[in-house]
């Protein structure tokens, strides 16, 4: 009876808690979903976001900060405008998502390694290797080897240059990704130990909690007022550039032979070879109006910026 009762007070205070962080979370949400705010720090372009721990006497960890945004880079800069997308309470976590959240969650893509094709032995090769075990005549087996040479150098060569697509794709598949993390928002993910204390769950508690990281009482720039800016983001689509303009045409994967019959002879900024030995080479374009700068592995365009000249 008495472990009857003690079951019953459990569910029910278990109950209570899941309901009380349910009312929380959509107040929270109603609260600050879709408000603008200004941000005072450089935000990881993740979804792992900043982890503000505040059970420790300084929540901010420094050093996982300035790793996080040497891995990811940054995808909304201090000084940046940045919409409230979304609030998530946990049992001991309140996730505070700005623009989107960060990239990498569970339906983002974030491989970045590309296999390469392996061509394997042909039957005609195998058929080569059976017949030099078989036969004792040594002048034949000469010819059978020569013949097997040529066939194993064939292979290893469509090899070779299967591994070297394989190794452009993943530079390109990379810079995919890293174009998805710079747009894909960030988040704070507030922690404490055991249950977030109920006086936190308030709105003004938690503008305190990120008050030096967000100025929540900052007016939106107005669009109408800000400094023109020429430049169009790095990797813009066909849709970003002036409509029938060559820079219009440019996308990831084009050849460099390409390029220059669309935008002429370029000039060589910078040359290097990587580990993996492909050459990486950025080109500078001009046009009447535009300057546009481009990076080539292995001579196939991977990323490419457009600005006003």
């Amino acid at each position: 009876m008495l472990r009857s009762a003690t079951t019953l007070i459990f569910l029910a205070s278990a109950i209570f808690v899941l309901s009380a962080a349910a009312q929380s979370d959509s107040a929270l949400e109603s609260y600050f979903t879709g408000k603008e705010v200004l941000v005072k720090i450089d935000m990881p372009g993740t979804q792992k976001g900043i982890d503000l721990r505040y059970n420790k006497p300084t929540p901010m960890d420094w050093k996982e900060y300035a790793s996080r945004l040497k891995t990811f880079g940054a995808s909304i800069r201090k000084g940046d405008t940045a919409r409230i997308t979304g609030i998530n309470v946990k049992k001991d976590m309140i996730e505070f998502q700005l623009d989107g959240g960060g990239f990498g969650t569970a339906r983002d893509d974030t491989n970045t390694n590309i296999a390469a094709k392996v061509v394997d032995k042909s039957d005609y090769e195998k058929d080569l290797e059976r017949q030099i075990a078989a036969t004792d005549d040594e002048d034949r087996k000469r010819s059978l080897q020569r013949d097997l040479d040529r066939e194993r150098s064939r292979r290893e060569r469509l090899n070779a240059d299967n591994q070297r697509a394989a190794q452009v794709a993943s530079q390109l598949k990379a810079q995919t990704v890293q174009a998805s993390r710079n747009t894909g928002g960030s988040r704070f993910n507030l922690r404490w130990s055991g249950s977030i204390p109920a006086n936190e769950l308030a709105p003004d508690a938690i503008m305190k909690l990120l008050a030096d990281y967000i100025d929540f009482n900052a007016a939106p720039v107005n669009a109408n007022s800000a400094p023109a800016n020429n430049s169009v983001a790095p990797d813009a689509s066909a849709a970003d550039a002036p409509e029938g303009s060559p820079t219009a045409q440019l996308k990831r994967g084009m050849t460099m032979e390409a390029v220059t019959a669309l935008l002429g002879t370029g000039k060589q900024l910078s040359e290097s070879v990587g580990d993996a030995g492909l050459k990486t080479q950025v080109f500078e374009y001009l046009t009447p109006d535009r300057r546009v700068e481009i990076t080539y592995v292995d001579s196939l365009l991977v990323r490419f910026s457009i600005s006003s000249r």
